[in-house]
C-alpha cells in the first residue's frame, strides 16, 4: 500500500489466522475520530513542532494525515487503508470522512463476526455490495432539489459554524451554478466580500494601453465583437489589414485579437487604427494575450473559438491570419479587460454547443482521480465554459484563523457543487438510516442466504453514523431515538441541540445526496475489500507517495 510517511518495516505477509490486527488497525481509527462526529465546541488547534506553527484541525482527512504509524505493521495497513479512502474521499467531495469510517467499521465488525461463525465471505460480500445499490437508489428517490441561495446557505452552514460566509457562499453558489468555478483570496484582518465575474474568464493582459476604452480605470470594454482567436502572433501589417477588413465584411464595428503576441508593424497598424477619432474609426480594436501557456492556452483557444464560433487562425486552423475571411470571425455579446483578465459573454446561439462540450468535460472530471495533475485545468475549462467565476475575499488576524476560513470555504463549495446536482437528503446520518427497510425488504426476498445475511449486515451497519451521533450528544436510549427516526420518514432527522426528532427540512438539517452517496460507496468498497482479503504484503521499502 502507498503511504505518504512510510515507515521502513521488514516486508510482511498476513495470513487469514493473523489478519485481526488488520481489522484492529480499521477499527482503531475508527474510534479515534468517532468522537468528532455531531456538534462540536470548534475546531481543535493543534502545534506543529517540526513547522513550528499552529494548526487547525477540524476535518477527518486532516486528523489522519497527521497520523504516520500505530506502532506495528499489522495495524498500519488497516490504518493507513482508512487514511487514504478519507483522503481521497474528502479532496473529492469535501466532506464525509468520518461517517464513512463509522460505516466502514460496522461492515467490518459485523462482517467479521458472521464469516468467523462459517459465513461464505465472498457472497456476503456479493450481499453487502448488492444491499449498497439497493440502499444508493433509495437515496436518490429521498433527494430533494435545493432552489435559492438561502437553501444553499443552510447546507453550506452543516460545513461550517460561520453564518456569514455560509451566507455569502450561497449566494455565490446560486449565481454560478454547479460548475462554477470559486477562487478565495486571502486577507490579514477581518475580512468577507464576494464578487462576481459573469461569462467566460480568462487571466489576460492587454497588448498596448492605447487599447484601452477607460484608461483612468486600466479597463477597455467592446460591444457585439467579432473576435479573431490565432495561435500565431500579430506582427506583420497584412495581418491585421486581413483581420480589420473581414470584421467589416462581417458587418461588426469592434473587433477582439486573442493571439500569444502582438509586436511590430501588426500592433502598430492596430493601434494607428483604433486611435482614430470614433467618427473615422470604422473598427475599434482590443487585443489581448492569454496569460495561459502550454496545452491549457491551446485547449484556451479551441475553448475560446467554440464559444464564439469561429476558428483558429494559425498552425492549428486551416488559414492562417494573412488571408482571414469573414466567416473565420466568431462573435461574442460582449468583451471586457480589467484587473488582468478577459471576459467573454458569448453570443446565445452558441449555447446548445457549449453545453455539449460542458456535459463532456463534466464525465472526465467525474472520472478522473483527484490528484490527477489534470484537473485543475479542466476545472478552469468548465467554469469559463459555465459562464461564471466567483472571487471569495475572507481574512482574519492570525494565520490559523485564515487557513481555517479557507479550507472551511473550499470545502463547502464542493459540498454545494454537489447540492446543485443531486439535491438534499435529511442531514446528520438520517438518511443513511432511512435506507434501511428497503435493504431489509430486499433481503427478505433473497434466495441465497449469505447474500441475504451480506444485505441485512449493510442495512444494521446504515444506522451507525446516526447511532455515534446520538451517543456524542449523551442521549440515554439511542435505540428509542432511531425507532423514531424510521417511524418518521425520509424527512425525519435528530436535532442534537433541540434534543428532539425533527423535519430535517423546515429545520434545515441536510446533507448532499451526492455526498451521502459516496460516503454509501467508500464505505461499501472499503469494507468489502477488507472482508474478502485473505494475504497482505507490507512492502520493506514501500514506494513514496504525496498523497495517502
Amino acid at each position: 500500500m502507498t503511504r505518504s510517511h512510510p515507515v521502513t518495516r521488514p516486508s510482511v505477509a498476513f495470513q487469514p489466522e493473523t489478519r485481526n490486527h488488520f481489522y484492529a488497525g480499521i477499527i482503531a481509527v475508527a474510534d479515534m475520530l468517532a468522537t468528532t462526529l455531531g456538534p462540536t465546541g470548534g475546531p481543535v488547534l493543534s502545534y506543529d513542532t517540526t513547522r513550528k506553527k499552529v494548526e487547525a484541525i477540524d476535518d477527518a482527512a486532516t486528523v489522519l494525515r497527521r497520523m504516520i504509524s500505530l506502532g506495528r505493521p499489522d495495524l498500519d495497513i488497516g490504518a493507513m487503508l482508512v487514511r487514504g479512502m478519507v483522503w481521497q474521499l474528502e479532496q473529492r467531495i469535501g466532506d464525509g470522512g468520518t461517517a464513512a469510517v463509522l460505516l466502514m467499521r460496522a461492515l467490518v465488525e459485523e462482517g467479521m463476526r458472521q464469516i468467523t461463525a462459517g459465513t461464505n465471505a465472498m457472497r456476503l460480500v456479493e450481499g453487502i455490495r448488492q444491499g449498497a445499490e439497493i440502499a444508493h437508489a433509495t437515496l436518490r428517490e429521498q433527494a430533494r432539489k435545493v432552489t435559492g441561495e438561502r437553501g444553499l446557505a443552510t447546507v453550506a452552514r452543516t460545513v461550517m459554524q460561520d453564518d456569514d460566509l455560509a451566507a455569502v457562499l450561497g449566494e455565490l453558489s446560486y449565481l454560478l451554478g454547479a460548475d462554477g468555478h470559486l477562487q478565495v483570496e486571502s486577507y490579514v484582518a477581518p475580512y468577507l466580500e464576494r464578487q462576481y465575474i459573469g461569462g467566460a474568464h480568462y487571466g489576460a493582459k492587454i497588448a498596448s494601453m492605447y487599447f484601452y476604452s477607460e484608461p483612468e480605470r486600466q479597463r477597455a470594454v467592446l460591444s457585439s465583437p467579432a473576435v479573431a482567436v490565432l495561435d500565431k502572433g500579430v506582427t506583420e501589417a497584412e495581418q491585421a489589414v486581413a483581420l480589420l477588413e473581414a470584421t467589416v465584411k462581417a458587418g461588426r464595428k469592434t473587433l477582439l485579437v486573442i493571439a500569444p503576441d502582438f509586436s511590430g508593424s501588426g500592433l502598430n497598424l492596430l493601434v494607428a487604427n483604433h486611435a482614430q477619432p470614433e467618427e473615422k474609426r470604422k473598427v475599434a480594436v482590443l487585443a489581448v494575450t492569454l496569460s495561459a501557456v502550454g496545452d491549457e492556452r491551446r485547449l484556451a483557444l479551441q475553448d475560446l473559438a467554440l464559444m464564439t464560433g469561429g476558428v483558429i487562425l494559425g498552425d492549428i486552423g486551416q488559414h492562417q491570419a494573412r488571408s482571414a475571411e469573414a466567416e473565420d470571425l466568431g462573435r461574442a455579446t460582449r468583451a471586457e479587460f480589467a484587473d488582468k483578465g478577459l471576459v467573454l459573454t458569448m453570443d446565445s446561439s452558441r449555447r446548445a454547443q457549449v453545453q455539449e462540450q460542458i456535459a463532456e468535460l463534466s464525465n472526465r472530471l467525474a472520472g478522473m482521480a483527484h490528484d490527477d495533475e489534470d484537473r485543475p485545468v479542466l476545472t478552469r475549462r468548465l467554469a469559463a465554459l459555465s459562464g461564471g467565476i466567483g472571487v471569495l475575499k475572507i481574512g482574519a488576524h492570525h494565520p490559523p484563523a485564515r487557513e481555517l476560513r479557507r479550507a472551511q470555504a473550499e470545502r463547502a463549495w464542493k459540498v454545494l457543487s454537489a447540492v446543485q446536482r443531486g439535491g438534499v437528503v435529511a442531514g446528520g446520518g438520517a438518511a443513511l438510516l432511512h435506507c434501511q427497510p428497503a435493504v431489509l425488504d430486499a433481503a427478505s426476498r433473497t434466495a441465497d442466504p449469505d447474500i441475504a445475511l451480506g444485505m441485512r449486515v449493510l442495512a444494521a451497519a446504515l444506522a451507525a453514523p446516526q447511532r455515534q451521533i446520538l451517543e456524542n450528544a449523551t442521549v440515554s436510549a439511542p435505540a428509542v431515538y432511531i425507532e423514531r427516526l424510521l417511524d418518521g420518514g425520509a424527512g425525519a432527522a435528530y436535532d442534537v441541540f433541540a434534543g428532539r426528532v425533527v423535519d430535517a427540512y423546515d429545520h434545515g438539517l441536510l446533507d448532499a445526496a451526492d455526498v451521502v452517496a459516496a460516503i454509501l460507496r467508500s464505505a461499501v468498497s472499503g469494507a468489502t475489500m477488507t472482508l474478502s482479503t485473505d494475504a497482505i504484503v507490507y512492502h520493506r521499502k514501500p514506494q513514496q507517495s504525496l498523497t495517502p
